[in-house]
């Protein structure tokens, strides 16, 4: 392992992992403020999903010169709408595996 990712682990040691905690809270408010009823495993997946999206966010973020507000909103948003942002990957990637030509001739004309 490299400097570099070894310094990364000890800052998350030190204190990214509240990024963890705060997309799952931020996970377990949207949960408590839905209507919707879900399933004792759904909420727990649904934490556990916002967790690690948040705590990926951190690893991303970390490295980056912005401000320390504009992460933290960044771990909570992400924290918050991790369901559907996965469930877009998944169809994204779902759709690659099917028609690869024409998912890369679709990415083409957006870039």
């Amino acid at each position: 392992m490299i400097e570099d990712e070894r310094t990364l682990i000890r800052e998350f040691i030190n204190g990214g992992w509240l990024v963890t905690l705060l997309g799952s809270l931020a996970m377990t408010a949207r949960l408590f403020a839905s209507a919707n009823k879900h399933t004792l495993i759904d909420q727990i997946k649904k934490i556990i999903a916002a967790a690690l999206s948040s705590t990926i966010a951190w690893f991303i973020l970390e490295q980056t010169d912005i401000s320390s507000i504009y992460k933290a909103m960044s771990y909570g948003i992400i924290g918050v709408i991790s369901p559907e942002v996965i469930g877009g990957l998944v169809k994204l990637g779902k759709y690659f595996e099917k028609k690869p030509t024409e998912a890369i001739d679709q990415i083409k004309k957006i870039l």
